[in-house]
């Protein structure tokens, strides 16, 4: 059985876990089946919140070791206490990673509870991407109990692209424990059917079904332009504002309100930020046909661009431009260093924390952060897209 290091079980569960509970207002659902629980363990859950791990082992009744990005494991605090405090087990965002694997798996063998959240990234909309395959061979691969918590209100409390908290409470629901008799018997189409049923989130529709709305009419749409990086109604690139409660195109002037529900409503049309999200993703895929020498971006001010070390990342610069094209991105540094990046060369990329690109060129980090307006999404949807569709620049 996973055994709680003593910071954790004398300070964060008994003090921190209590400030979560009032300041968040965390109210459980069918947690009662988890007292029977014994290690070892895997527990999955959506992805809604920077403090998801925290909401879910103040009330989990074992300790939790949790699979946290290893850029978090080079900074000296949070590494200490992710180390020492959480046990936390480091993975390389956005690449497939054997040594993390193999790490969950000793940890398992131990007797250890492990947490992962499948996404590996926080949701930008509100809907959970489609991780259900992956999910269900991970369940058949580690052949112990699994618990499904989904994690409920955390992206209307605050929304990634939001600075501003609203007024609400956060929901824990223990949606299915799994046993390894259960996943034995089960073909992955079943537990692909498993994995859909009982992790698969969509914050819309649930606030929709429930009757609860989000709402802060002096913020409520605050920062929301990095993730409506395109006006869908014109066709532009960074030309959505946020103000209040309201988000407008200053090309076109498409303006839409968003409601305690995260709707975008502008006259009689309404539709969830997930539905936008995907029409401005539709924009992307012609982009990769644009001639090579053609910026399909307006150019990115970076402030922050560093390079993985052994230990620490390298900074290289905190003064550049970042320029996009149909086939690659290009960074130009104040001190007049120039870095190429083929997106046919790029192994991986995420965002992390503060809205930070992550990418593995070649094998090589780079961690690009840009002024806090602008959006770093629309690199990576870019890239995702040219992944899906095939890159024939």
């Amino acid at each position: 059985m996973s055994k709680m290091p003593p910071a954790m079980k004398y300070f964060l569960v008994p003090f921190y876990g209590t400030y979560l509970k009032l300041r968040y207002g965390l109210e459980t659902k069918g947690f009662e089946a988890l007292r029977d629980l014994d290690g070892p363990a895997v527990v999955f859950a959506n992805h809604v919140h920077t403090l998801d791990p925290f909401f879910i082992s103040a009330r989990f009744p074992i300790h939790i070791r949790w699979v946290a990005g290893a850029y978090l494991f080079k900074m000296k605090v949070p590494s200490f206490l992710l180390r020492h405090w959480v046990q936390a087990i480091p993975k390389a965002q956005g690449k497939s990673d054997i040594e993390t694997i193999r790490n969950i798996s000793d940890a398992l063998k131990h007797g250890d509870v492990v947490g992962l959240f499948p996404e590996g990234t926080r949701t930008w909309d509100g809907k959970m991407m489609d991780i259900t395959t992956a999910t269900a061979k991970l369940v058949r691969l580690f052949k112990v109990p699994t618990v499904f918590i989904n994690i409920e209100g955390g992206f209307s409390k605050k929304p990634r692209w939001s600075h501003t908290e609203r007024k609400g409470k956060v929901y824990l629901t223990v949606k299915k424990i799994l046993y390894p008799d259960e996943i034995k018997a089960s073909s992955i189409s079943d537990l692909v059917e498993i994995v859909s049923e009982n992790l698969t989130f969509d914050n819309t529709l649930w606030q929709k079904e429930n009757g609860i709305e989000y709402y802060d009419a002096k913020k409520q749409a605050d920062g929301i332009e990095r993730l409506m990086y395109a006006c869908t109604c014109c066709g532009s690139f960074e030309t959505m504002h946020s103000e209040g409660d309201a988000v407008r195109c200053s090309e076109c002037g498409r303006e839409y309100k968003v409601d305690g529900y995260f709707n975008l409503v502008s006259g009689d049309d309404s539709l969830s930020l997930a539905d936008y999200h995907e029409r401005e993703r539709r924009l992307l895929v012609p982009l990769a046909m644009t001639e090579r020498e053609k910026e399909i971006f307006p150019v990115g001010d970076g402030i922050l661009l560093q390079t993985g070390g052994k230990k620490r990342n390298v900074l290289l610069s905190k003064d550049f431009k970042l320029l996009c094209y149909a086939d690659r991105m290009e960074i130009r540094t104040k001190e007049g260093e120039d870095y190429l990046m083929p997106f046919a060369d790029i192994d991986s990329m995420i965002i992390c924390a503060k809205y930070t690109i992550e990418l593995y060129l070649k094998g090589r980090l780079f961690r690009i952060r840009l002024k806090d307006r602008e959006s770093t999404l629309k690199y990576q949807d870019y890239y995702f897209e040219l992944l899906k569709h095939g890159n024939d620049n």
